[in-house]
C-alpha cells in the first residue's frame, strides 16, 4: 500500500485530508512542522509527499530544499497543498523540485487525488457483479500492494461508484441482472467513458448479448 506523507500543522485540515487519503487506499503519515517532516521523510521514505508553505520551525520552501539536497530524498515527487497560490510561491516550489502546486479551496481534489495515484503508481479498480462470492473470488486474484480494488454488488450503482471515484478499470460480470443496462451507463458517461472496461463471461453465454459488450471497447 503506497505512503503518504501529509505535512500540515492545521489539524482541521490535516484530519480532511488524512481520512480523504485513507479512504482512497493510501497509508497515511502526518508531520505539522517541516522538521518533524524532514524526520518522517528519512523514516518512512514515503512515496508522496504532500506539503503546507505556511508551517512552524521549518517552511515548505525549506523543507523542499532540503529534500531537493538530499540524494536519498530527492526522488520523492512533492506536491504542494497551501493557502498561498501567487505566480513567485509557484515558480519557487517548481524550482526547488515540486511536482504539482494546489490551492487549497480551490483545486478539485478529484485531481489531486488522480495525479497522487499516478506518481506512485497506485491503481483503483472496481468490480461490479451481483454475487458477492463472485466478487470475494476476483478480488483475491486482483490483490496487489499497488492496486485498491473495490466491489459493487448491486450493479445499478456502479455508475455512481465509478463516477465517485475514478477507477483506473471496471471489471463487469457480464452474466448478471442488468449488466448490459450497467455498460451502457458507462459508456455514456462523461465522467468514466474512457475507463477501459473486462466483461466476466460464461464459455456457454449467447454471442448476441457478448457483442454489447465488446462493442467500442
Amino acid at each position: 500500500m503506497p505512503t503518504v506523507l501529509l505535512v500540515e500543522d492545521n489539524r482541521h485540515m490535516q484530519r480532511i485530508f488524512h481520512d480523504k487519503l485513507q479512504r482512497e487506499g493510501f497509508q497515511v503519515a502526518t508531520a505539522d512542522d517541516g522538521e518533524l517532516a524532514l524526520l518522517r521523510a528519512r523514516e518512512l521514505h514515503p512515496d508522496v509527499i504532500l506539503l503546507d508553505i505556511m508551517l512552524p520551525k521549518l517552511d515548505g520552501f525549506e523543507v523542499l530544499a532540503y529534500l531537493h539536497a538530499d540524494p536519498v530524498l530527492r526522488g520523492i515527487p512533492v506536491f504542494m497543498l497551501t493557502s498561498r497560490s501567487s505566480s513567485d510561491d509557484v515558480q519557487r516550489a517548481t524550482a526547488l523540485g515540486a511536482r504539482q502546486f494546489f490551492t487549497k479551496g480551490s483545486s478539485m481534489l478529484r485531481d489531486m487525488i488522480l495525479q497522487i495515484r499516478a506518481a506512485c503508481g497506485f491503481k483503483k479498480v472496481i468490480v461490479s457483479t451481483g454475487n458477492t462470492e463472485t466478487a470475494a473470488s476476483i478480488t483475491a486474484v486482483i490483490d496487489h500492494p499497488h492496486v485498491l480494488c473495490s466491489a459493487v454488488t448491486v450493479l445499478l450503482e456502479t455508475i455512481g461508484a465509478a463516477e465517485r471515484s475514478a477507477p483506473d478499470l471496471i471489471v463487469l460480470d457480464s452474466r448478471a441482472p442488468n449488466a448490459l443496462t450497467v455498460l451502457k451507463q458507462l459508456k455514456t458517461s462523461l465522467t468514466v467513458n474512457t475507463v477501459p472496461i473486462i466483461a466476466i463471461r460464461d464459455s456457454n453465454q449467447p454471442l448476441p448479448n457478448l457483442d454489447d459488450f465488446v462493442d467500442g471497447h
